[in-house]
Parts: structure tokens; C-alpha cells; sequence
């Protein structure tokens, strides 16, 4: 099975900001979930490209070895899949509770157009700029916030601009620096060949980040 694991630019972040006080204000990123996107996970993402319906699941953490003595941070959990689909993803936030989602609502058939269309601006922030991932592009939303029309700057956060199919879903997220989005940030990604479950079928999964 083809697979790709990145730690976010916004993973380091986490990671940083978990090591700042005895009571970090970082909340620890052992929550578990999975999706159904079709891009390649790249450390710039902020999203999953496409969550599954299923809640996230708190993940059962600790420190184990793969070099060194107690180099890698671990998460365990297991997903059950509440339909027949297929499982392209899957990652690993710092909120149990899920980023506001849309779609395109007309297709982006440029990288240079700098406004896009959505279904629905409901739980997005209603001003100040915030960014979003759409497929592998992440973008931020610098007007229209509370509409349904955005002006965006495009291919942010060492992304690429890209074109995007109508219905494609847009997520909020956070880069490093920022907290606009609630439930946005993301500290692992990872794409793999797509794996077929049918209702009930469930999955224990393990993601490590290793210090070397």
C-alpha cells in the first residue's frame, strides 16, 4: 500500500507550543480520524482534503522507541466505518470536534482566479482573514467572509494553486500562527492506496512522529 505521512508546518507548531509551561495551553493532538479525499498529503496541508462522516476518535498516546529510548510520540484508536466507502486518509488534530466543511459551489477553473464560490458560509469565521484547504491547495479567505463568495489568496502556506472540480469540499484550518478556524489544526496527514469497508468494518490505526 502506497503511503504518505507528513508532519504539518502546523504539527511543528503543536509540538513546540506542548513543550512551553507545566500546564501547556496547547491542547495535545491525540485525536484520530479519516477521510475520503484523492490528493497527496504535503506538510502544508491544513485539513483533511475530504473527512468521512464518522466522529473522531480520542486516540490512546504514549512514548515508545524506535532509535533512541522514548523518541517517538505515539497514538493508537480505531475507527468503525458507519457506511460502505472507501478510506483514502487519515490523521491526527488537537480537537475531538470536527473544522467547518462546505463544497465549491461553481468550479475553480483557474490557479490565478482569486474568487471562489460556496455552498454555504455557516461556521466559518464571519471576518479577519482565515484559510481553508480545497483538494491539496490551501488559500486564504482575505474578504467576503459571511458570504457565500470569498476572495482568496491562493497557493498559501508553501501549497500550489490548482484547478477544482464544482462540489469539491472545502475545510477550515490553521497554519502556523494562526487559530481562526476552530477545530483547524492538524498535526499529522497521511494518504495511502484507497482501502474498501463495508458498514461495521473497523480499523486500529498507529501514528507516530519520531524526534531525530
Amino acid at each position: 500500500m502506497a503511503t504518505t505521512t507528513v508532519l504539518t508546518r502546523k504539527g511543528r507548531e503543536i509540538f513546540t507550543g506542548r513543550m512551553i509551561g507545566a500546564t501547556p495551553t496547547q491542547a495535545e493532538p491525540k485525536f484520530l480520524g479519516w477521510g475520503i479525499g484523492a490528493a497527496t498529503a504535503a506538510n502544508s496541508d491544513v485539513a483533511p482534503f475530504q473527512e468521512a462522516a464518522e466522529a473522531r476518535v480520542t486516540g490512546t498516546s504514549s512514548q515508545v522507541t524506535t532509535t533512541t529510548t522514548n523518541d517517538t510520540y505515539q497514538v493508537v484508536g480505531t475507527l468503525t466505518s458507519a457506511s460502505s466507502q472507501t478510506i483514502t486518509e487519515a490523521f491526527l488534530g488537537d480537537s475531538a470536534s470536527k473544522p467547518q466543511a462546505t463544497t465549491l459551489s461553481a468550479a475553480v477553473a483557474s490557479t490565478s482566479s482569486t474568487s471562489i464560490s460556496v455552498a454555504s458560509a455557516t461556521g466559518f469565521p464571519g471576518s479577519g482573514n482565515y484559510n481553508i484547504q480545497v483538494d491539496g491547495e490551501v488559500m486564504t479567505v482575505t474578504g467576503g467572509q459571511g458570504t457565500t463568495t470569498w476572495t482568496v489568496t491562493r497557493g498559501v502556506n508553501g501549497s500550489t494553486a490548482a484547478t477544482h472540480s464544482s462540489g469539491a469540499t472545502v475545510t477550515g484550518g490553521n497554519p502556523p500562527g494562526s487559530t481562526a478556524v476552530t477545530n483547524g489544526s492538524l498535526l499529522l496527514h497521511s494518504t495511502f492506496t484507497g482501502l474498501a469497508f463495508n458498514n461495521g468494518d473497523s480499523l486500529t490505526a498507529t501514528m507516530q512522529v519520531s524526534i531525530s
